[in-house]
């Protein structure tokens, strides 16, 4: 098997880049007009694999390896532009963050540094596409960090198997596999866990590789791609043909279908879409495709060789470590998206900033070699961890801020369980806990409350209330699942855990009372308030016939009222409360300034209309069980928050809300003394 020469510069893998950032750039700035711009970030996989791979095969053929030569080029590659962004977030965090904004930055920062990030994320439940990523200045560097941990391992694999004589094609390709196959296994336990380990990501760096290594040697047969022992069979002659990829039509047809399947996977993607799953295979071949084709293919010539375009790829590195902070201090500041102008500026700033990195930095650095140069960035980084690890053990240096320290705590030390709780009832339920509080853990529960976090945000003030009168409430559920039998909820919210511990409630002796809460719109309505985004609906098990998600609400909502009357239960439903079309955080100072004045009386407030509108369908549903069921009570949560105009997040002088659609603690005691079900 010959080899070729490694590929010499290509312009139009720049351009791939450029591609790749502006997708994430677009996405994370203006998400309504490219929905699936994250899977930038998988192109980019790709094209990193593809590269660093492509040195490691030929300096192992060669006999050149070396990890000192490989680990300071990584060094030099990538401790400038993160030094600097580092150094930036810490900053401008210690002016505007409060304190555990700020411990929380401490610990990112270190965790960025050390490029852990994907798991201190993991650590901390972060949903990428939750809201509250957009509070995490650093929550980007979850894939440097999936690509660091992949160099880590992988220089070592490529030695080890090419010192024991092992076929690097085979170790490769098979590693991918076992990758992808690991990350459709993953999602479906957990598809958090799926989104951020590099075991199940790494895939699509390794289908890189694979793609260098067929390009660096020459693949004459079979045989050519298999272990020694299967070079003796006669099938391990068969010639393979790659001269179909030198003609032109099928360069140009490659490098369409390659970025016609990222444009349909950029442009038709969202949050919903379960990734990376199979879906992230779009992209990943997408750039394979472009990859492979060739400079001289119509898309990378015409397109991705323009100037101006490989230019913004040789910057994308720092335009990708830039965007993201400056993108998430103006949402903190704001305490919500801020204007579009604001973000306009955001990936101005960004640009200016990342093109200066790349010219003062990068360009000198990059290729500076010398022990120095590596002691000066090493010595960097370890301050960064000090300070990082500081910041984060004197709780954000909380010094800072005293004056909207109080403010600040509205927001903060929610538990959505009870470790005593937990501790109590795991015999019973075993893995089926998800929300576990309760009043009093020396006592049997003669109530229940179950839902999903919008019960749980009313957990603490009914559970007081309870206890005033005598009762002992036990709340129990899981996020994004309603309080009833047979619920299906997603890859993302499975709600087959609350199925099991409603079916042990229900035939339990000592719960005399079920409450059930759960938001009503995002079911019904299939939106969110705040930002009108899509959600996906839930499904009823018991009738799969019915797929309009209101109707299967509708159905669960009636058989499980029907099941546990029928069990003796008293059943009270709580209307949920009111949702907000604004970040609560505007109602009250938090912080030394704001990019724009608020009025906090004028903001702190939806209309009622739009309430009633919004939630017309739900509540008429709940009127309808109650006609079929008449010793159900109602309990009418929201009508506290309202009045013929308007409904408020701020009462009696109290802030209710701690985010725009869960009531903060101090609400939840407030509205637990007013709980009057009829």
């Amino acid at each position: 098997m010959k080899h070729n020469e490694l590929v010499k510069y290509r312009p139009d893998i720049d351009g791939l880049r450029a591609v790749a950032v502006l997708s994430v750039v677009i996405f994370h700035a203006f998400p309504s007009l490219i929905t699936g711009g994250f899977v930038g970030v998988d192109v980019f996989f790709v094209i990193s694999g593809y590269l660093i791979s492509s040195i490691l095969f030929k300096n192992l053929e060669k006999g050149t390896f070396s990890f000192f030569d490989f680990y300071s080029r990584r060094i030099r590659r990538i401790f400038p532009a993160l030094i600097v962004v580092l150094f930036f977030c810490l900053t401008t965090g210690y002016f505007i963050l409060l304190g555990e904004e700020y411990k929380q930055l401490g610990r990112h920062a270190v965790a960025g540094s050390l490029f852990f990030s994907n798991i201190a994320l993991l650590k901390e439940f972060a949903d990428y596409f939750d809201a509250a990523a957009e509070l995490k200045p650093l929550l980007h560097l979850w894939s440097l960090g999936i690509e660091e941990q992949f160099y880590i391992f992988w220089p070592l694999t490529l030695y080890l198997a090419w010192r024991f004589g092992l076929n690097l094609f085979l170790v490769t390709l098979l590693t991918a596999i076992v990758s992808f196959v690991w990350n459709i296994a993953e999602f479906r336990a957990n598809p958090v866990y799926s989104f951020y380990l590099p075991n199940t990501r790494v895939w699509e760096l390794l289908l890189g590789a694979v793609l260098a290594w067929l390009q660096i040697f020459k693949v004459e047969t079979i045989g050519d791609l298999l272990p020694e022992y299967f070079r003796k069979f006669e099938f391990s002659n068969y010639k393979i043909s790659a001269s179909v990829l030198k003609e032109k039509k099928a360069q140009d047809l490659l490098s369409l279908v390659g970025f016609a399947l990222i444009l349909v996977a950029v442009l038709f993607y969202n949050k919903e879409t379960s990734f990376p799953r199979f879906a992230a295979l779009l992209p990943v071949v997408g750039a394979i495709l472009i990859i492979v084709s060739g400079p001289h293919a119509i898309v990378n010539k015409k397109i991705l060789s323009l100037k101006p375009v490989v230019f913004i790829g040789l910057i994308s590195f720092p335009l990708y470590l830039w965007h993201w902070p400056l993108l998430s201090f103006a949402t903190i500041v704001e305490s919500g998206t801020p204007a579009q102008e604001w973000r306009i500026i955001a990936v101005f700033l960004a640009f200016l900033l990342s093109v200066s990195t790349w010219h003062f930095l990068e360009k000198n650095l990059r290729f500076k070699e010398g022990k120095p140069i590596l002691g000066l960035l090493i010595g960097l980084v370890i301050i960064i961890v000090l300070l990082g690890q500081d910041i984060y053990k004197r709780n954000g240096w909380e010094w800072r801020i005293k004056e909207y320290k109080q403010n600040a705590q509205i927001f903060e030390g929610w538990q959505i369980d009870d470790p005593a709780c937990v501790q109590k009832f795991k015999s019973k339920f075993g893995d089926n806990i998800r929300y576990c509080l309760i009043g009093s853990v020396d006592r049997d529960p003669d109530a229940i409350l179950m839902g999903d976090s919008h019960a749980n945000s009313l957990a603490y003030g009914l559970i007081r209330k309870f206890s005033e009168q005598g009762s002992n409430l036990l709340h129990m559920g899981t996020g994004g699942c309603p309080p009833f039998f047979g619920m299906i909820g997603n890859e993302k919210w499975p709600c087959e855990k609350e199925n099991k511990a409603l079916e042990i409630l229900e035939k339990d002796p000592r719960i005399k009372t079920v409450l059930m809460n759960s938001s009503g719109p995002r079911y019904v309505n299939l939106t969110n308030y705040e930002d009108k985004t899509p959600l996906r609906g839930i499904k009823y098990q018991y009738r799969p016939d019915i797929l309009d998600p209101k109707k299967a609400f509708q159905q669960a909502f009636y058989d499980s009222v029907r099941r546990f009357t029928k069990a003796g239960k008293d059943v009270v439903y709580i209307a949920d409360f009111p949702e907000l079309d604004f970040d609560p955080k505007k109602c009250v100072p938090l912080r030394p300034f704001s990019l724009e004045s608020v009025d906090a009386e004028y903001v702190c407030r939806v209309s009622r209309k739009d309430f009633d509108d919004r939630n017309k369908e739900y509540h008429e549903i709940i009127k309808s069980i109650q006609r079929d069921f008449p010793k159900m009570k109602v309990w009418n949560a929201w009508e506290n928050f309202c009045d013929q105009i308007y409904c408020y997040a701020v009462r009696d002088n109290k802030l209710l809300y701690r985010d725009s659609h869960h009531i903060s603690l101090e609400g939840s005691y407030w509205l637990g003394e007013k709980y009057d079900p009829k």
